[in-house]
């Protein structure tokens, strides 16, 4: 099942599509403008699925490297 931000990513490409195929300014800077609507909701829903219901991140549905986490640095002497 994809996600409503997956869906939103698809209308997104299709308005930049669209707005590559228009030959007339006022279309092509519609169909733009439309994009970066759909570019806007993606994230917002990008931004939800990150979080659960009591607005704390979700768990990630693969591990992250140690590596990648953040480290104090070591003390000075």
């Amino acid at each position: 099942m994809r996600s409503k931000s997956d869906d939103a990513w698809r209308m997104a490409a299709q308005c930049a599509t669209l707005a590559q195929e228009s030959e007339q300014k006022d279309e092509r800077d519609l169909y733009v403008r439309m994009r970066d609507s759909w570019i806007k909701v993606a994230n917002r829903f990008a931004f939800l699925d990150s979080v659960d219901e009591h607005g704390l991140p979700a768990p990630l549905p693969y591990p992250v490297s140690r590596s990648l986490r953040r480290h104090s640095p070591a003390p000075r002497r």
